[in-house]
């Protein structure tokens, strides 16, 4: 006859713990070795389906413990692939903050960051803009470009008030 019950306790160092039945009683031990399919590890509150034995002693003992609503087939990892494709999505954009922050080495992250969402027109290498000593403030700037543009490549850092490498974030990068 099968029961059903919880994993009340398991210490998966030792590769032993108990299963609580649905119906009340005594707690009953379970053995890793008991585990039909061992593609996946037990864990305090996880549902199991079990037959009674008994151990050498004579106690209640779990065997052909099973996990209800899992099969074997169900629990899959992750395909060398699929990993393959995470790492490259995750790799991809901080591989392009890089190149954006080596070729703007004024630029901080942040910046880098806004400039890629944002305001691309600032990542040109080719500017339509030059440096002046009349382009020192926000006020005298155009657009998000210009300022980025004037912060990064003539030194005018008067226009980035927070200091988190953002030019004229009121009038412009915003």
């Amino acid at each position: 006859m099968r029961y059903q019950g919880r994993v009340a306790e398991w210490n998966d160092k030792r590769g032993f713990g108990f299963v609580m039945p649905n119906g009340g009683g005594a707690r009953v031990f379970l053995h890793i070795s008991a585990i039909v399919d061992r593609a996946r590890r037990p864990s305090i509150g996880v549902l199991v389906t079990y037959e009674i034995g008994q151990s050498s002693d004579g106690r209640p003992r779990a065997q052909a413990v099973r996990f209800v609503g899992i099969s074997a087939a169900k629990v899959q990892k992750p395909s060398a692939i699929s990993s393959i494709l995470l790492l490259v999505a995750v790799l991809l954009p901080i591989m392009y903050v890089a190149k954006v922050r080596i070729s703007h080495p004024g630029s901080t992250v942040p910046a880098s960051i806004y400039k890629i969402i944002f305001a691309r027109q600032a990542l040109r290498t080719t500017s339509d803009f030059q440096c002046s000593t009349e382009k020192s403030s926000c006020s005298a700037m155009t657009s998000c470009a210009e300022a980025f543009f004037h912060q990064e490549r003539c030194g005018v850092q008067v226009m980035d008030g927070d200091s988190d490498g953002i030019p004229c974030e009121q009038q412009w990068c915003n």
